[in-house]
């Protein structure tokens, strides 16, 4: 029972973020642009600009908002995080990259990964 209700509100959280303009992948500056159950990923080394996102359950998407994928330890080395899917260099922001297999993840996401 107890799962079920963290499952519930993972989900809740991402109904939260996408429900307040911002979406996972969107740039930023500090927790506040990403809503309130958001939160600002600043890592200069593959999110310049700031990356939205929030937290979830690595191996279970559905703890993300539609479209995005979890990525254990995304944010950091004991957060994982929810970031944008993409299939092409279109599908993500400028100054981000489609990669594949960023942190063992299985599908593509838009980071700034050289």
């Amino acid at each position: 029972m107890k799962l079920r209700w963290n499952v519930l509100g993972a989900v809740l959280l991402g109904l939260g973020l996408v429900g307040c303009g911002s979406t996972v992948g969107d740039a930023c500056t500090t927790d506040v642009d990403c809503g309130d159950m958001g939160f600002c990923i600043t890592n200069k080394d593959y999110t310049p600009g700031g990356y939205c996102s929030q937290s979830c359950v690595p191996g279970k998407d559905d703890t993300c908002p539609s479209g995005s994928t979890c990525v254990s330890e995304g944010a950091s080395n004991d957060v994982s995080a929810c970031f944008l899917k993409c299939e092409t260099q279109a599908d993500c922001r400028s100054g981000y990259r489609c990669v594949g297999g960023f942190k063992g993840n299985a599908n593509s996401v838009c980071v700034n990964q050289d």
